[in-house]
């Protein structure tokens, strides 16, 4: 369905059915270049899922309905095809959840918030760049919206356009730039990564109890009542499929495990507990306030680290080399005039501290290195790792 209103910079069409799917990939398929982004209701659900997807070619805006359509695999020949390059702001959340809910694999990928980054802007958020490239303010009022819900009205198409309609033309400034800085190689590394990133893990699934903010500030019999209320609270946000933070908040969290209420009263004087919260939960908080109370003798558990990859942890002495690496990579940027970042990335760091690579072949096949890097940067890599071990 073509959508006619002024407020469109160019034609664009909203793909709800399997006929005008397979027209719109038929049509972006002759594209070389398409601006792509994706809108999911992570801050209204538990569960977040693909709610939106917006591709521009340079005559066309396309916005895809995944609530409404049954099968989106048409799309993935988008995104597999190493002729079309995609261009992303701020790739790896897209990517991570486009590969989680839908299984696409990604080839030829530009990301201009990575670009912009290397080439060491302030700002790099994408309504900056376009207000500084384009002299165009962005209306940023959906940003926060549930995209979940439909229908979807004008002003809330115009504002998925306009993030995706500016991409090719932002993509041919930074890339200019790139070249003229001589960076191209180190951001074309690093957009191959984004490419190869795992899956999304559903982001309130991996929560745990050490990422409350002053958790650890907490006493001893005052942890197990604050576990107890956070495992609660996952369990019950699963259950209606809502953020944790909408069920209850952490700073209440906290306030009841120091607090520990054990009646109407006393819980209704906690910060955060409304009428409301304490209709809906208010005995299943005192509950697990008990619960927390029989267990206050029971030892504090170690901090459990989740990692969003493969890698082990790295190990303490190692973790010191990479804190040398990294006060190296800061001196070198700032010499360069480049993000730190643009020297080398962190997970090249990580790897070069486990490995401790001897020679300059071995540090080149590190991800996230390359020939360009190993060449500028293998001697003052060897020689801190060279320091290092005589220091142990």
């Amino acid at each position: 369905m073509r959508l006619k209103d002024e407020q469109f910079s160019k034609p664009t069409y909203y793909v709800d059915s399997r006929g005008a799917l397979l027209n719109a990939v038929a049509h972006l398929c002759r594209s070389r270049q398409l601006g792509v982004d994706t809108e999911s209701n992570s801050l209204h659900a538990f569960r977040e899922k693909v709610c939106v997807i917006q591709i521009s070619d340079p005559r066309a805006n396309y916005i895809f309905d995944p609530l409404r359509l049954d099968d989106l695999n048409p799309l993935s020949r988008l995104f597999a095809d190493a002729q079309i390059e995609k261009i992303f702001h701020g790739a790896d959340y897209d990517i991570g959840l486009l590969k989680r809910d839908l299984g696409y694999e990604f080839y030829n990928l530009f990301d201009t918030m990575v670009a912009a980054q290397f080439l060491n802007y302030e700002r790099i958020g994408l309504a900056n760049l376009i207000n500084q490239f384009y002299g165009l303010r962005l209306n940023k009022k959906f940003t926060k919206c549930n995209w979940a819900q439909r229908p979807l009205s004008i002003e809330q198409m115009v504002y998925l356009c306009q993030d995706t309609q500016y991409l090719i033309g932002l993509r041919s400034y930074l890339y200019e730039e790139l070249c003229e800085r001589n960076l191209l190689e180190e951001a074309q590394i690093e957009f191959r990564h984004i490419e190869k990133r795992q899956p999304l893990e559903p982001a309130y699934e991996r929560l745990t109890v050490w990422g409350i903010k002053g958790v650890k500030s907490l006493r001893d019999d005052q942890f197990p009542i604050v576990y107890e209320l956070f495992n609660w609270r996952q369990r019950q946000a699963k259950k209606v499929n809502l953020p944790p933070f909408k069920v209850i908040g952490n700073e209440t969290l906290l306030e009841l495990a120091r607090v520990r209420p054990h009646n109407r009263e006393e819980i209704m004087a906690i910060t955060g507990i409304t009428m409301t919260v304490w209709r809906r939960y208010g005995q299943e908080l005192l509950s697990a306030i008990r619960r927390g109370e029989r267990c206050i003798d029971s030892k504090r558990p170690q901090i459990k680290i989740k990692r969003g990859d493969s890698q082990s942890p790295v190990q303490y002495e190692d973790a010191k080399l990479v804190d040398a690496l990294k006060k190296w990579r800061i001196a070198i940027a700032q010499e360069r005039g480049i993000h730190h970042l643009a020297v080398l990335p962190g997970y090249a760091l990580e790897v070069i501290a486990r490995q401790k690579p001897r020679n300059v072949e071995a540090i080149t096949v590190i991800e996230g290195v390359g020939e360009k890097r190993a060449k500028l940067y293998a001697d003052d890599i060897l020689r801190i790792i060279g320091e290092f071990s005589c220091n142990l």
